[in-house]
């Protein structure tokens, strides 16, 4: 338990955390705000609005295809390979300037039920609310198909020049298998990527309609191939570490917990770890936009998106789970060998350690901002990392965005219960090392993060093995609080940041919110201690930590 940081120490703190946030401001809000080029795309000026959006492609729907519309649903996409593609390729600001406006790569996706039983999706420029694609897929008996293939040239290329293309740059044009003309228009490229025009048509009643309007930038086969293997491998090891973090664990924290039940309580971490399992069950239910998002144009009936999204909270109790029996074993282990590193309500000074560990988290966290900023500028020389957008993470696709930073208290509290708590225990006591005991924990749950959306896939793995073994070292240096603390204050941090950049007074107002939420939890807890009988530290100088061998 931190009993006394002396000022000196302090004073240390304080001046790094004020170079971490001037390096985090330099290398990463500076350049968010001042160009395109920072892949986060859909931020880009003032957007229309789910509620318009859902309006305009329903208006949109029922014009173009002469059907009257049931049902619709809006989410926010995007053109992930293209978007990375000219990030990668240092060609994002160049193409915003050429093509953003009539080709965009963030758009808001709306699925669109007509009353024959056919199924659309419309797609709108996020800032101007045009269309700019659609797609009618599953037509029902009054739509046929047309088959002649002269005339499904000839309409293509008349339709093409309504937008705005020239008929001379239009020759180079084909049927594919699925009776849709693809045009390859001449003089739109951006680097190695092509811009494509898929049409397809359909007959309903007398009328021939424009069934599908499809323009893109289709990236090199080669950057396509890559990514896609990236994915596959980025895959194969969060599903290792998601392995480990509920089924592995929860099994060995029964063991421990049941082993060391007479050095701690299983009262301790009930109502923590309840408090982890309902925000992160409401949390994965508003973001089944982004699980919709991810399925591209395949049509989900809303008994299915439901089931889908009471089956993952579902599969979250096994995680609530672990992080309980984390908490408990990981007491056990840690106060047989007299460390007790998560100092309980009951014991002295605890009040005092709290606040003084929310002043901590916040130096550290601002430290670790302005850390992690370098890591990627030095990643992205070394070995050429880059980003890319990610409609599943997306703020526009979480139904409750200003709920978002509460992700952050979820990933502090279960992470650092998991992997540090309960997981460096664990394996300090199979390899009696801590260094070991502290890396391979690490390990498992940086591979948890390699999945996003950051290539080569081992970027995150590199800069969250540093974090990692910085917050091990915190947890270890300063008790469980301190790193929960940290790790709750950076991530909300970095969330804010993301409302702010959605706009508007809620979303702001959260993030702000979020980012001093720690300040009265501690105070609280503060004041009930004293209140409940606890007395004023007695300060004394704190020794060099004790790291366990």
């Amino acid at each position: 338990m931190i009993e006394f940081i002396a000022p000196r120490e302090w004073k240390k703190f304080v001046w790094a955390a004020v170079i971490g946030a001037v390096v985090f401001i330099l290398l990463q809000i500076i350049p968010m705000l001042s160009g395109p080029d920072s892949g986060i795309s859909e931020s880009q000026g003032n957007v229309i609005g789910n509620e318009a959006a859902l309006q305009k492609a329903t208006e949109f729907a029922a014009k173009q295809f002469g059907v009257n519309v049931t049902d619709a649903h809006t989410i926010y996409q995007t053109d992930s390979d293209e978007t990375g593609y000219l990030i990668k390729e240092k060609l994002y600001e160049d193409y915003a300037s050429k093509y953003m406006q009539q080709f965009p790569l963030d758009t808001y996706q709306t699925q669109v039920t007509l009353n024959n039983g056919s199924t659309a999706f419309v797609y709108l420029h996020m800032q101007s609310g045009s269309v700019v694609a659609w797609n009618l897929i599953g037509a029902g008996s009054d739509l046929h198909s047309i088959i002649d293939q002269k005339q499904l040239l000839d309409a293509a290329s008349s339709f093409a020049t309504t937008q705005g293309f020239q008929a001379k740059d239009l020759n180079d044009a084909t049927v594919n298998s699925l009776g849709q003309v693809v045009i390859h228009p001449t003089g739109y490229a951006a680097g190695s990527s092509q811009l494509e025009l898929r049409f397809g048509f359909s007959q309903n009643g007398e009328n021939t309609i424009i069934s599908t309007y499809k323009p893109a930038f289709v990236p090199p086969s080669d950057y396509v191939a890559i990514v896609e293997q990236q994915k596959n491998t980025a895959d194969v090891l969060s599903l290792i570490s998601l392995t480990y973090m509920t089924f592995i664990t929860l099994v060995l924290a029964i063991i421990y917990a049941i082993l060391y039940r007479r050095h701690t309580t299983f009262k301790r971490g009930i109502v923590i770890s309840l408090i982890f399992t309902v925000f992160y069950i409401i949390n994965n239910l508003g973001i089944m936009d982004g699980v919709i998002a991810q399925q591209g144009e395949q049509v989900m009936s809303d008994a299915e998106v439901s089931f889908m999204a009471w089956f993952t909270a579902f599969l979250l109790i096994p995680v609530g789970s672990a992080v309980y029996f984390s908490f408990v074993a990981g007491d056990g282990m840690w106060r047989s060998w007299k460390r007790p590193v998560w100092p309980g309500f009951r014991e002295k000074n605890y009040g005092e350690h709290v606040w003084r560990s929310m002043g901590l988290g916040y130096l550290i966290a601002l430290i670790l901002l302005g850390v992690q900023s370098v890591i990627f500028l030095v990643l992205e020389s070394a070995i050429g990392s880059w980003s890319t957008s990610d409609a599943t993470q997306s703020p526009y696709n979480i139904k409750w965005l200003w709920l978002m930073p509460m992700l952050a208290w979820c990933a502090a509290i279960s992470e650092e219960a998991i992997y540090r708590f309960f997981g460096i225990a664990l394996f300090r006591r199979w390899f009696k090392n801590i260094y070991v005991a502290a890396l391979i924990p690490t390990i498992l749950w940086a591979l948890g993060h390699v999945a996003y959306p950051i290539f080569p896939y081992y970027t995150r793995l590199i800069e969250l093995i540093i974090i990692g073994m910085i917050f091990s070292y915190i947890f270890l240096r300063y008790s469980l609080i301190t790193a929960i603390f940290v790790h709750a204050i950076f991530d909300s941090l970095l969330m804010g940041f993301s409302l702010i950049s959605v706009g508007g007074a809620l979303n702001i107002g959260a993030a702000i919110f979020y980012a001093v939420l720690p300040v009265p939890i501690a105070y609280i807890i503060r004041v009930w201690h004293r209140k409940k009988g606890g007395r004023p530290p007695q300060l004394t100088a704190t020794p060099p930590p004790q790291v366990p061998q």
